[in-house]
């Protein structure tokens, strides 16, 4: 099934870029509004973004639940069953006698996952029958005068259809197995990407002179408009080593379990080998290397710069290369053939989000105290399912303009 729906996810991401950058527009419109006036705080917020820029690519068109004023309860309410599930999955994976004797927590898991299948169970239904009545309408449409029959083509076509459409187009699933897909995709869709932008934005907000060269970066390669394109993604060279860094010192997943398919043989560092056998589950740490001060200069500290291309040039050949640029390393989504197949299409989102809210707006702490490496800082980072900052401090968004 994974081949079915890898082509219009994984492979074409940048052909959302568009609906995406479109999607940004309308977040950034309203940030400061919705975070200062309306207090809706900054992590609900992000939230509700990931779910308006992921909608966007499953349907077609953003629900904007970041306007208040156009979100309905019930996308709200998605997001919220949204967090609340992924959170209590952290707690159940520590403690599975939850499940086992269907206590409180189990329950309220089930409630919440419950909650959000049924309404993108919804949602999809509604776009698979509209997308059936338009191909519907342009079949018939195609009979009589051939020059009508391209005209009305034309006219009926979408040159950049939605996930959904472009499943349906191709064939290969029935409507049943594209309504079972897409429910979860959209779950999934929404809290590992917000995760990653509340470190992202934590980050920034704690250093604001990188913030400052990276809006310089921004206006000088963008001059005020979104990324549509790939060609602009990757013109983004200090953006992309600010996520980067973001994702070594505060990676929302810094362990990834895996099960060996065949016996492997691990060399440790004081050159001794060890053969685990196949069916052995391993936990990689995905943060220890790149914090290790043995490997990494001041790795407690947030810096871009380790990541320019004079720097991963110099360390070619070194355990800072391990440490520092092996692909394991890169971003929260995985690697391999289990690697998320949002992934790239997350990424975009970040980058186009990014690109768009920091040309717009200058994020800062409204205690300046909470920042980071503070030592009075009131909050701390906490496992859930993902790492996430407890409590997140408060934001504020100041126009640049």
């Amino acid at each position: 099934w994974r081949q079915s729906v890898n082509a219009d996810m994984y492979v074409l991401w940048d052909s959302y870029l568009p609906i995406i950058a479109d999607t940004c527009a309308k977040i950034s419109k309203v940030a400061g509004k919705e975070v200062v006036s309306n207090k809706v705080h900054i992590t609900d917020f992000l939230s509700r973004a990931a779910f308006d820029m992921f909608s966007a690519v499953l349907y077609g068109e953003s629900p904007e639940t970041t306007d208040s004023k156009k979100a309905t309860s019930e996308n709200i309410e998605f997001v919220k069953a949204t967090k609340r599930a992924f959170d209590i999955t952290g707690n159940l994976l520590s403690n599975p006698l939850e499940k086992v004797f269907g206590g409180k927590l189990y329950k309220d898991f089930v409630v919440n996952m419950d909650k959000t299948y049924d309404i993108a169970s919804a949602r999809g239904k509604q776009k698979i029958k509209e997308v059936t009545e338009k191909n519907k309408k342009s079949d018939e449409t195609g009979s009589g005068c051939p020059i009508t029959t391209i005209q009305n083509t034309l006219l009926l076509s979408n040159t950049n259809p939605s996930y959904i459409e472009r499943l349906m187009n191709r064939g290969q699933l029935s409507e049943d197995q594209i309504n079972q897909l897409q429910s979860p995709l959209l779950m999934a869709g929404v809290d590992t990407t917000a995760y990653a932008m509340s470190w992202f934005y934590l980050n920034l907000a704690s250093n604001p002179h990188v913030q400052t060269k990276l809006a310089k970066e921004l206006k000088e390669k963008l001059g005020g408009e979104d990324v549509t394109t790939v060609k602009q993604m990757q013109s983004l060279t200090y953006l992309k080593a600010c996520f980067r860094e973001s994702h070594r010192l505060t990676p929302v997943a810094p362990v990834s379990i895996k099960t060996l398919e065949k016996d492997i043989n691990v060399q440790s560092m004081d050159d001794k080998t060890y053969t685990v056998h196949a069916g052995q589950r391993i936990s990689l740490n995905l943060r220890a290397l790149p914090i290790d001060p043995k490997y990494v200069t001041n790795p407690q500290d947030f810096m871009p710069e380790r990541f320019s291309k004079e720097e991963v040039e110099a360390r070619k050949g070194t355990m800072s290369e391990i440490a520092l640029d092996h692909p394991y390393f890169n971003d929260p989504f995985g690697r391999g053939k289990r690697r998320c197949m949002g992934a790239n299409v997350a990424i975009a989102e970040m980058t186009a989000l990014a690109a768009r809210l920091l040309q717009d707006w200058e994020i800062a702490l409204v205690d300046p105290s909470e920042s980071m490496h503070s030592p009075t800082k009131s909050w701390s980072s906490k496992q859930k399912l993902m790492l996430i900052a407890d409590p997140y401090p408060a934001m504020k968004l100041i126009p640049r303009n």
